[in-house]
């Protein structure tokens, strides 16, 4: 009777354990499944997932076609491309990297023309310049200013995404602020590095002064400039969109200024993209249809890109 107690006892003890088991056994995989499910929605396999001592990535990971300075000297630049900055003047100085800009040929080719935007980005103007670019399947160059880039970041973030360059126009555009001394010149464009860095996590190294370098700068600039790896970009043709001209005639202006063929290696054509230049977004079209009819090659500005004159 002992014995049969106790056969009774050990089988009631395995089935109470067995059932456990498969009552368990579909939450368990349940808990796994969705564990491996949070993993496969951010995109990382379970054996990759972030970890709270990750490292500071200097490399921008973004799906955009540029040159990236980084943190190493020996990283050549890339022919025809936009260039970034992934450091700040003051990070530069910070980890005692280089500021000086690399030291590369400039491009001359039989037909070449920069199309270049002042003073954005502006709500209304510039998103139908990005849709008249993007049509016609050409980067060009928008020199913005700080102060409409902190109005309206995803504007400048298009620009950045869609393949064109971004300059630096200072911050207000305030020539009684910005032309005081070569101090207060570059404090504006650091001011605007930052706001351009914290947009789209790189900054731009190349610049143009607002109403041009001639008359405002002096050699305390172009030192201070050169000192901290900033490229002035000056234009060789305006497209006189500053005055009150309309399209037809702000098409003219570059075409009669296009009879110097000397400028057809490099033409830098000035246009502007801010408040108030509805006639330039009505010319584009016509003014790209020109360049194309003649076979120029559209280029981006970058440290390729010659002096104007």
């Amino acid at each position: 009777m002992n014995n049969t107690s106790r056969f009774f006892h050990t089988v009631c003890g395995l089935s109470a354990i067995c059932l456990l088991l498969l009552v368990s056994s579909p939450l368990a995989l349940l808990a796994f499944a969705d564990f491996n499910s949070s993993a496969s929605v951010i995109g990382l396999p379970l054996e990759q997932a972030p970890s709270q001592s990750t490292a500071i990535n200097t490399s921008p990971n973004q799906n955009v076609d540029a040159y990236y300075i980084n943190e190493n000297p020996d990283n050549p630049p890339t022919a025809a491309k936009p260039v970034y900055d992934v450091f700040t003047v003051e990070e530069r100085q910070a980890r005692g990297l280089v500021l000086e800009v690399p030291k590369v040929s400039q491009y001359y080719g039989e037909k070449v023309v920069y199309l270049t935007f002042d003073d954005g980005p502006d709500p209304e103007n510039t998103p139908v310049i990005l849709d008249i670019l993007k049509s016609n399947s050409i980067k060009a160059t928008f020199f913005v200013v700080g102060n409409e880039a902190e109005k309206y970041p995803d504007i400048l973030r298009r620009i950045y995404q869609e393949g064109h360059a971004i300059g630096n126009h200072s911050y207000n555009h305030v020539y009684r602020d910005l032309y005081q001394s070569a101090n207060s010149y570059i404090a504006q464009l650091r001011h605007t590095d930052d706001v351009i860095k914290k947009a789209i996590g790189v900054r731009p190294r190349i610049s143009r002064a607002p109403g041009g370098s001639a008359g405002s700068f002096t050699k305390e600039y172009w030192g201070a400039l050169n000192k901290l790896g900033y490229i002035e970009v000056g234009w060789n043709i305006s497209s006189g969109d500053a005055s009150s001209a309309k399209a037809n005639r702000i098409l003219n202006n570059i075409v009669s200024q296009m009879e110097n063929k000397n400028l057809w290696s490099h033409a830098i054509v000035l246009m502007h993209d801010g408040r108030g230049h509805a006639e330039t977004v009505k010319a584009l079209t016509d003014i790209i249809k020109y360049y194309k009819e003649r076979k120029f090659e559209f280029r981006v500005v970058n440290f390729e890109t010659p002096a104007p004159w």
